[in-house]
C-alpha cells in the first residue's frame, strides 16, 4: 500500500509510472511505501520535484526499494546527503520526461 505522509501531497499525473511500479513492488514484497513529497515541499533550487518529475518515498525496506528502482533504470538518491531516511526517485533518468 502507498500512503502519503503530509496532507495534501501533490502528485502530478507525470509521476504515475513511478507510483504504479512502486505499488506493484509493495504488493509483491508485502512492504509498505509512503510518499513523503511530490511537488509540495521545499527542495533544492534545481530539483526535479518542481517540474513534477521526482517523488520521495519511505518504506519499511528502503534498501530493497532503492535497489529495485535502480535496477529497473530509475535514477535514485539514497544514502547520500539529504536522502538518508527516504529514496528520491526521478522520472527523467528513464527518458520518460524532458
Amino acid at each position: 500500500m502507498i500512503d502519503g505522509l503530509r496532507e495534501p501531497v501533490y502528485l502530478a499525473p507525470t509521476l504515475r509510472p513511478i507510483l504504479d511500479t512502486v505499488l506493484i513492488w509493495a504488493l509483491r514484497t508485502c512492504h509498505w511505501v509512503r510518499v513523503t513529497s511530490g511537488n509540495d515541499h521545499i527542495h533544492a533550487w534545481n530539483s526535479l520535484h518542481y517540474t513534477n518529475q521526482a517523488v520521495d518515498l519511505m518504506s519499511d525496506n528502503l534498501d530493497e526499494l532503492n535497489s529495485f528502482l535502480s535496477r529497473i533504470g530509475y535514477r535514485t538518491l539514497y544514502q547520500v546527503r539529504g536522502h538518508f531516511n527516504h529514496v528520491h526517485v526521478e522520472l527523467a533518468s528513464r527518458g520518460l520526461a524532458d
